[in-house]
């Protein structure tokens, strides 16, 4: 693991400084969104039982965050999948990445889920290499409308 970085499920304190990595060039670039809106979303996402954001501290604060969802399923016999989205890291630290993905993937084999797949919208180098560095396999399966 990268030095001294301890990699968790988000709390009620994380808010403040996950706005503040969010707003960060490596992502919204002060996009971010503030204030209430923030707050209300944030506890919506807390308080989802297959929502998760996931944060990469230090002492120096947070160092990275990715979200998890689990996505329950009547096909695959009920099984469910994970989707992870939303990889970013301060200075597009790659072994952060790893951490965070490794931590993310752990805990949707715990849900049962059946396929993890990621998505990059930032610092995508870094996602892609640290997904192939974990086993994960390109996929062209993909739409996106957007």
């Amino acid at each position: 693991m990268a030095e001294n970085i301890i990699v968790r499920k988000a709390n009620s304190d994380d808010l403040k400084p996950l706005l503040a990595l969010l707003n960060s060039p490596e992502a919204d670039n002060g996009q971010a969104l503030q204030g209430h809106d923030a707050n209300t979303i944030y506890q919506s996402i807390l308080e989802d039982s297959n929502y998760f954001q996931i944060v990469a501290s230090s002492e120096q604060g947070l160092t990275g965050t990715l979200t998890l969802v689990i996505i329950v399923q009547m096909s695959h016999e009920g099984s469910s999948s994970a989707l992870i989205t939303d990889v970013i890291c301060k200075d597009n630290d790659g072994e952060i990445a790893i951490e965070l993905l490794k931590y993310a993937t752990k805990l949707a084999e715990e849900y049962g889920c059946f396929k993890t797949v990621v998505h990059c919208d930032y610092q995508q180098e870094m996602t892609t290499a640290a997904c192939k560095k974990l086993g994960f396999k390109a996929s062209t399966d993909c739409f996106i409308l957007s």
